[in-house]
């Protein structure tokens, strides 16, 4: 399912789509669209492909309890932009956000996820929920700005020959 014209559909639909109510004006957006590789952004959205799990846990002891539970999608999913709600920090940091996922068949979903991450990354445990409804009507708070730094960080990667070629 990774066809050029298809991750070029939705990155446009989801940019054009905050034009208006969530304050975006068509000149910005046009100006955060401009210059998009997306053939190498298509390369690098296959190789950062990976399965979603509903739950994880994940040590770096030997002898930890890892886990992986559900499939949350069925499908291989690239993160393309997380918005932090919220956060605790000690030894135990715990925090909750918001992901936006693109998956193998170009369509976007939204999770919440909460995240404990104990000692600095020797044990981490996430949880994450599918939100319901398109990026723009979810409580996740969308940066287009943002959210193009990180697609023209991805797709210079693949530039740089940091990344290999996947025949498509």
């Amino acid at each position: 399912m990774y066809i050029v014209s298809s991750l070029e559909y939705v990155i446009d639909r989801l940019f054009r789509s905050g034009i208006g109510e969530p304050g975006y004006k068509e000149q910005e957006v046009e100006e955060l669209l401009e210059g998009m590789d997306y053939n190498s952004l298509l390369q690098a959205v296959r190789h950062e492909a990976k399965t979603v799990y509903a739950y994880t846990t994940q040590g770096k002891q030997s002898q930890t309890f890892n886990y992986r539970g559900a499939d949350l999608f069925g499908q291989r999913a690239t993160l393309l932009y997380t918005d932090f709600e919220q956060s605790d920090a000690g030894i135990v940091l715990t925090g909750r956000r918001y992901e936006l996922w693109l998956l193998e068949d170009m369509s976007l979903v939204v999770t919440a996820c909460v995240i404990v991450d104990i000692w600095d990354g020797e044990f981490i445990t996430e949880y994450r929920e599918i939100k319901q409804g398109d990026p723009w009507h979810t409580p996740m708070c969308l940066s287009l700005e943002d959210l193009s730094i990180k697609l023209t960080e991805m797709f210079c990667r693949f530039n740089r020959s940091e990344l290999p070629i996947y025949e498509l």
